[in-house]
């Protein structure tokens, strides 16, 4: 496949997720693709429950087009999945630690689970809702066994003090097969982790989002979503 096919059949995936209609679920691959291709995830996690549309919406207005939600946020507020999914975003659930929580995101609409711990249970509960998996490791020993577990992708906490991008450099070359999410990663200065070869960034407390939601600064919220994915687009078009 040229690279050109395989640029427009990445392109057709997000299509695919923004056109999709209520009840029709997209397969695990191609939300992996999915996932791929966005390239960003922002974790949201807000003090006041009441705001978390507002701060979607002020996510969405700066280009975010995947989100994940906390699993007890999720059970809390009557799970807004559908709604956010209705709005074209990938929606995913994360501190996940077993296979029951996996299996109740999933019936709130959950695109993928995000597991803070390294658990073949998830991953197995995940291979059989066909959503994609999202393990967190740090050390090579846990990163191989997520990938060995089958996780989809292995998020890797606190990299930064491990050696930041040099780290992530030196999974690459020892497990080159594994897709590495790189974990809570700053407003500035994330270029070098897609160097050293990681495909998905998530962002959290660089977001600010308790503060700037406290203080109801939803246009701040939406300059540092933009600024993340304009910089994380000029990204992927120095690199094809």
């Amino acid at each position: 496949m040229s690279e050109s096919q395989e640029s427009s059949d990445r392109t057709s995936s997000v299509q695919r997720l923004m056109r999709r209609k209520p009840g029709t679920p997209l397969s695990k691959t191609t939300l992996a693709e999915v996932i791929k291709e966005i390239g960003i995830i922002a974790t949201v996690r807000v003090p006041n429950e009441q705001y978390l549309l507002r701060v979607v919406r002020a996510l969405i207005d700066g280009g975010v087009r995947a989100v994940e939600l906390d699993y007890t946020t999720v059970r809390s507020t009557g799970s807004p999945i559908q709604e956010l999914k209705e709005r074209g975003l990938l929606a995913g659930v994360g501190a996940v630690t077993r296979s029951a929580q996996a299996r109740e995101a999933r019936v709130f609409g959950a695109d993928f689970i995000t597991a803070s711990v390294t658990t073949p249970d998830v991953v197995l509960a995940c291979e059989e809702m066909k959503i994609p998996c999202i393990l967190s490791a740090l050390t090579p020993t846990e990163v191989w066994r997520a990938h060995e577990m089958a996780a989809d992708f292995v998020k890797i906490t606190a990299a930064e003090a491990l050696g930041g991008p040099s780290y992530i450099r030196s999974l690459r070359e020892t497990l080159p097969a594994v897709q590495l999410v790189g974990a809570d990663m700053p407003l500035d200065g994330y270029i070098p982790y897609l160097d050293a070869g990681v495909e998905v960034l998530e962002f959290q407390s660089s977001l600010d989002l308790a503060r700037l939601v406290e203080g109801e600064t939803w246009s701040e919220i939406s300059r540092r979503a933009a600024k993340i994915v304009s910089t994380h687009e000029d990204w992927k078009a120095r690199s094809k």
